[in-house]
């Protein structure tokens, strides 16, 4: 089937929500640089700002140099030092013999034993602190990589590095990459240092190897991001690129979301709250006009929707393994009485796709029936990119709409919503 895009369309869409590219972390997407990017981090919880941070932190560029470029190339000329050990011997003798200190250990038990020599035995290190800082980065690379992705399994190719991979895929390639490194036999008899001094830190700023300079570039963002929390530096990051989705479906299911999203705000609704996109369950946005409250639901479903499932009820007692359906946007208007809004988004003009849909959302209507008012109608809007003309109903219990007059019709249901009729 032809793609009902062009380039101008693809451009227009990804240049409305570039803005709110921050918000999106989820998995189907990959790093992009946006021409401007507005945020206000302060509404995201401390759990959602850990995610932000680690995710930023771990798809900066001096992060990817340290691991990807550097980390194999100062591997392979690892810097070495020579320390001298102090070593008493009797009889044979290793080494330089320091006659001075010879002398005062003999004279100390009182010349009995001309046997005893003190030599000095050259010994050659990489335990230097340069070395012991890039296996400190290595590490909390190492360890941040678990803590966003949970368990990861092992893989054969750790080594494999494709451009444009989704964000988590890259995540797992420093994962695999770290991971290797820090088994390398060199790196293994180097200490781990519990935190990098600022002395530390200009031994590695000095090292003669470029490749160090890289190495610096990280532990400092790792020092900013995550010991100093330093919010502007976060919002440097989000300038060198957010994630966008990969799949133009998926574009146009955000797009809707944040046409719906400042639909709201120019109809008098007050957001109370913002969470990101993409990202564990819940509502991605609260919002208040007087007495009633609306939870916008992202790629996920209330508690109550969960719970009567007729699908997925119907399923169980044959004994069928079954996950729960769920359309693309949920609308949840909550006053004397709860009123839902379901929008299914499909990115297409084709006439017999937005027939079969309509059929898909009928089912999700039947499937929770259950908690849908009697009241209320549309009870479901199906949003497709073209191929339908203007004439909606608002007594129909599904609207089919465009994306030219989507937003000219969700603005009067919200305002319909927000006076209570």
């Amino acid at each position: 089937m032809p793609d009902c895009w062009t380039d101008e369309d693809y451009n227009e869409v990804l240049a409305f929500v570039e803005k709110y590219l921050w918000l999106f972390v989820q998995e189907n997407a990959a790093i992009h640089k946006p021409e401007q990017i507005v945020c206000n981090l302060a509404q995201l919880n401390h759990r959602e700002f850990r995610l932000l941070q680690l995710i930023y932190f771990l798809l900066s560029e001096s992060v990817q140099r340290s691991v990807k470029e550097s980390t194999p190339h100062l591997l392979r000329r690892l810097t070495k030092s020579t320390d001298r050990m102090t070593t008493e011997l009797k009889g044979s003798v290793r080494g330089n013999v320091d006659w001075n200190l010879t002398f005062k250990r003999r004279g100390g038990a009182g010349f009995s034993d001309s046997t005893v020599f003190v030599t000095r035995v050259a010994s050659k290190t990489h335990d230097l602190p340069e070395a012991q800082a890039l296996k400190y980065l290595l590490t909390q690379i190492n360890h941040l990589c678990v803590e966003v992705l949970g368990k990861i399994p092992e893989e054969v190719d750790t080594l494999a590095y494709e451009p444009n991979k989704k964000w988590k895929d890259e995540v797992r390639s420093l994962y695999h990459l770290s991971s290797t490194f820090l088994k390398n036999t060199y790196l293994r008899d180097i200490g781990l240092p519990a935190k990098i001094s600022d002395m530390m830190l200009q031994k590695v700023r000095c090292a003669r190897s470029n490749h160090f300079k890289i190495v610096y570039e990280g532990l400092r963002l790792y020092r900013k991001l995550f010991l100093q929390a330093e919010q502007e530096t976060l919002r440097n990051c989000f300038a060198q690129g957010v994630l966008k989705p990969l799949s133009r479906d998926t574009l146009y299911e955000v797009y809707i979301l944040l046409v719906t999203i400042a639909s709201l705000e120019q109809t008098g609704w007050s957001r109370e709250h913002f969470r990101l996109i993409g990202y564990g369950k819940g509502a991605v946005a609260h919002y208040r006009y007087g007495d009633m409250t609306l939870r916008v639901y992202y790629q996920t479903l209330p508690t109550a929707f969960a719970q009567n499932s007729l699908y997925t009820d119907l399923l169980r007692k044959y004994g069928l393994d079954v996950s729960l359906r769920r359309p693309d946007i949920l609308l949840e208007f909550d006053a004397d009485r709860q009123d839902f809004k379901l929008l299914e988004i499909k990115r297409t003009q084709d006439k017999r796709y937005i027939v079969e849909s309509v059929y898909k959302v009928f089912g999700y209507l039947k499937d929770f029936e259950h908690c849908f008012a009697l009241g209320g109608m549309p009870h479901a809007m199906l949003v497709v990119w073209g191929g339908v003309e203007r004439g909606e109903n608002l007594n129909d219990v599904v609207v089919v709409v465009n994306r030219r007059n989507y937003k000219q019709f969700i603005e009067s249901t919200l305002l319909k919503a927000g006076s209570g009729e």
